[in-house]
């Protein structure tokens, strides 16, 4: 295969793509929104990227053309900023594109040409911007869906295509892109909506049989053809303006809810960790939160710090608040951060130190080894954990014991395939951890080997959920509190 280049999209075109599509879905628009999902960070519009495949390709190609057909694959999806790279080949009249990300196949896109330039769909029809204002998507589960239909107006801005699709824009009719915007905006705003996730499309531009008299509709038309519960699969049909098509989309988990602190505090004598005067570095979501949640039902004094979730650490203060004495938050980057005044403040009488700062943990498709990735990681599990320590260090009072809880992975144990990357840096993070307890007579490291918990990143897990989590947590905070008092005696 030839390559037709590389580029990347970045948050600013993610909301100019949004604005001429209709999709608003915040996995693509609010990394705050996005980070609660299996991802952690926004993700680009995957047909924003098949368009700017085909404009590559379309820039090649060098002259007007008319599509016969496109199907396309999403593989895997893209994130925002990350480079990608095309290639393509034509074999028995069909045009394949490969987009790749760093090494792996995110999408396969499959185009037929027309021989002959047929009238476009919907050119005339499709002239008016989509409206901003559209509304949020809608929250729907896979049991809601057996009878959705509905449709959606193509819409088409001229100067935001042009300046996103310069190519693609200038070589193929404008109801034929407006109707692959409008796929996105079924998928993202309508069925699956708010939680969905783009898996295949397929569009025949050539509209065998029913379609042909649909050919000068301003919309596309959506049915739902099937559902598969036990995979959160959904199929669509697409109908309307001269083409029809399929859509094959699958629901993601639902934002994780950890367990409440009115439960906990339930579990938690209300004294069991009051000398702690703990700093839970990413407080906001996951594991930070239920620590957090846990130590603050015993009565620890507390700080939650946050990176990017500002909302979602006052809402964890809040909630704690209701029950206990409210916890301080405040922000701080393990990657490039500097503690503020007030956490300074907080760490010269800090006893414990609580390290959930982590990237999103990914599977890694290298057959040897993917570096960027480990780095990933090592620039989290251990230059972050470092900086922090050297930063905490000359603020507090050394007089009292500090005890520094950084959880590790029963992967390490399992040599889980896919994960070698990520096992090799935690790995690093024992044993820098064990090296900083020596270098500190006054302080020790508790890096206890966590099965796989329920959290954002890890929702589609089968059999987890948030009573697990809360009970290992419990469990683990417990042993260390046993640890630290066996090692005062």
């Amino acid at each position: 295969m030839n390559s037709l280049g590389k580029f990347s999209i970045t948050p600013q075109e993610s909301l100019d793509f949004a604005g001429a599509s209709g999709d608003h879905n915040p996995l693509h628009l609010d990394p705050v929104a996005a980070r609660r999902t299996r991802f952690g960070q926004t993700l680009i519009h995957g047909v924003c990227g098949s368009i700017r495949a085909l404009d590559l390709l379309l820039r090649q190609r060098g002259r007007d053309s008319t599509l016969a057909s496109i199907k396309v694959k999403y593989n895997k999806p893209a994130t925002q900023g990350q480079e990608l790279e095309a290639f393509a080949q034509t074999t028995d009249g069909v045009t394949r594109i490969e987009l790749f990300a760093e090494g792996t196949r995110c999408q396969i896109i499959d185009i037929e040409f027309a021989q002959s330039t047929p009238p476009s769909p919907s050119d005339a029809a499709a002239v008016t911007a989509c409206d901003a204002d559209a509304g949020l998507p809608l929250d729907l589960r896979i049991e809601d869906c057996s009878e959705i239909s509905g449709s959606v107006p193509l819409g088409w801005d001229s100067a935001l295509m042009a300046s996103l699709f310069p190519d693609a824009t200038r070589h193929l009719p404008a109801g034929q892109l407006a109707v692959l915007l409008a796929s996105t905006r079924i998928v993202g705003m309508k069925c699956p909506g708010l939680h969905s996730v783009f898996a295949r499309l397929e569009v025949d531009f050539r509209a065998p049989g029913p379609g042909a008299e649909d050919r000068d509709s301003a919309a596309l038309a959506y049915r739902v053809l099937s559902t598969d519960p036990r995979i959160d699969r959904v199929e669509l049909a697409l109908q309307g303006a001269g083409v029809q098509g399929r859509i094959e989309a699958f629901f993601r988990p639902a934002p994780v809810r950890q367990a409440s602190v009115e439960q906990i505090a339930t579990l938690v004598p209300a004294d069991e960790f009051s000398r702690h005067n703990a700093l839970v570095i990413g407080g906001s979501r996951g594991l930070g939160e239920v620590i957090s949640k846990v130590l603050a039902a015993g009565g620890a004094r507390l700080m939650i710090t946050y990176a990017a979730g500002r909302e979602d650490a006052e809402a964890v203060a809040r909630e704690i608040g209701q029950q206990r004495a409210t916890p301080a938050v405040a922000p701080y980057n393990v990657l490039h951060g500097a503690p503020g005044k007030e956490m300074q403040d907080f760490c010269a009488s800090v006893t414990h130190i609580y390290y959930l700062a982590s990237p999103t943990i990914s599977k890694s498709d290298s057959k040897f080894w993917d570096h960027p990735l480990f780095t990933r990681y090592c620039d989290f599990y251990i230059d972050g954990l470092a900086r922090l320590l050297q930063q905490v260090m000359p603020h507090r009072d050394n007089s009292h014991a500090l005890q520094v809880f950084i959880p590790s992975s029963v992967f390490l144990e399992q040599n889980t395939k896919g994960f070698d990357e990520y096992i090799a840096a935690k790995s690093a993070a024992e044993a820098y951890a064990r090296s900083f307890e020596k270098n500190h007579r006054h302080c020790t490291v508790v890096a206890p080997r966590l099965p796989r918990l329920y959290t954002d990143q890890t929702s589609g897990v089968k059999n987890a959920d948030e009573q697990q989590t809360l009970a290992v947590i419990i469990d683990q905070l417990r042993q260390a509190s046993a640890a630290e008092g066996s090692a005062a005696g």
